[in-house]
């Protein structure tokens, strides 16, 4: 199972080291050399997927104008998870397989200063079982205003191969990924992000674990692989506004994103955090996130036709997939994160989150959507 996170942060004004900075997790004052650990344990109803996840970070200061941050995350993923095919004849509950596998990943990137840009190459590579991924990247950073004013420039390459057991040979799918944004000082205590991304993928983009029915076949047990398209396009656009209070001494983070891709999915993400310090070392952040999508064009539960028979009077389509990932639906996730600053070196944090998925189209079996618990904790260590 290939799992994709990619968070896009670009801040270095003077308006995030003053104060906005000690209200997010983790954070402080000055920017100085750190390590972080974090372990975080998702774990789905009804003995779905668990996942465990160890994650280890640095950030190294080599020079005033250079600096270098690394990281490396370990998961460990098992359980159920739906095929793709519908419940069998009297029965609500989706088909399901066990999985199991580890994924090993890291990343290098290099922060070079030269005037007002801030530039910063980094490397990733992910290996699992079936899965390899090697990503490169180059950010730029170009202060204005008085450094009230950043302009973020990127761009990503990441190659990937997938060859699970079964296959006798390796596919390939390559995504490029475009990206333009804004962080704008507005007053003393606000400060506007605003991102504009574009993404290209070609190549295999199923997943070959996923499977659909198809009425036409003799055999109601039997499924075939989904087909999806060989190549897709995305546009993302994210907003993002920040604001401190004096008299609560708290801020609150409001977020939307805006997506849509040749899959014909659009959705919509709506996020609120509110960051409020109790006394001098604690600091309590209710959050929640809403998202909504549409289903992909190429979604269905089941499908008309027979595939193995060519001369079919009725036409199978192009392109099929029954992940209930790619259906009309929307989630749900709340919660609460807590920091305690231990020591000026050292802040402990803990989160617990509560995910719900559920389908709109009124056809997906809703025992194909998880719900799951998010229990993380983690420490930074500055030295």
């Amino acid at each position: 199972m290939k799992t994709s996170r990619a968070t896009t942060r670009a801040s270095r004004l003077t308006f995030l080291l003053a104060f906005t900075a000690q209200f997010l997790p983790l954070g402080r004052a000055r920017s100085e050399d750190h390590v972080d650990y974090k372990f975080e344990y998702y774990i789905e109803d009804n003995n779905r997927i668990k996942i465990q996840t160890h994650g280890l970070l640095f950030e190294k200061e080599l020079s005033a104008n250079l600096s270098l941050k690394g990281e490396y995350v370990y998961d460990g993923i098992s359980g159920a998870t739906p095929t793709g095919a519908p419940p069998p004849i009297g029965s609500s509950q989706v088909v399901t397989t066990h999985m199991e596998d580890v994924r090993n990943a890291g990343s290098l990137e290099l922060a070079a200063k030269l005037g007002n840009h801030t530039l910063t190459p980094q490397i990733s590579y992910s290996t699992e079982s079936d899965y390899d991924s090697l990503g490169f990247a180059i950010n730029d950073a170009i202060d204005f205003n008085q450094k009230n004013t950043t302009l973020l420039l990127g761009i990503s390459q990441t190659l990937d191969k997938i060859q699970p057991k079964f296959w006798t040979s390796a596919k390939h799918k390559d995504s490029t990924d475009a990206m333009v944004g804004v962080t704008q000082l507005l007053d003393p205590r606000t400060i506007l992000q605003v991102n504009f991304t574009l993404g290209y993928s070609s190549g295999y983009l199923a997943d070959p674990y996923k499977a659909v029915r198809f009425d036409g076949y003799p055999d109601p047990n039997s499924v075939f692989p989904e087909k999806r398209p060989g190549e897709r396009t995305k546009e993302i656009i994210f907003l993002s506004l920040t604001h401190y209070f004096d008299k609560p001494n708290a801020s609150l983070e409001a977020s939307y994103r805006f997506y849509h891709d040749s899959f014909d999915i659009f959705s919509h993400t709506v996020g609120l955090a509110w960051h409020q310090k109790i006394g001098k070392h604690l600091i309590i952040s209710p959050l929640f996130r809403y998202y909504d999508q549409t289903a992909a064009d190429f979604y269905g539960v089941r499908f008309p036709g027979d595939p193995s028979d060519p001369e079919s009077t009725i036409p199978i389509p192009k392109y099929y997939s029954a992940d209930y990932r790619l259906s009309s639906m929307h989630t749900f996730t709340y919660g609460v994160e807590a920091e305690a600053i231990i020591k000026e070196w050292l802040h402990l944090n803990a989160a617990y989150k509560r995910y719900t998925m559920h389908g709109d189209d009124g056809e997906t079996p809703a025992s194909a959507y998880p719900q799951a618990h998010i229990f993380t904790v983690g420490a930074r260590i500055w030295f």
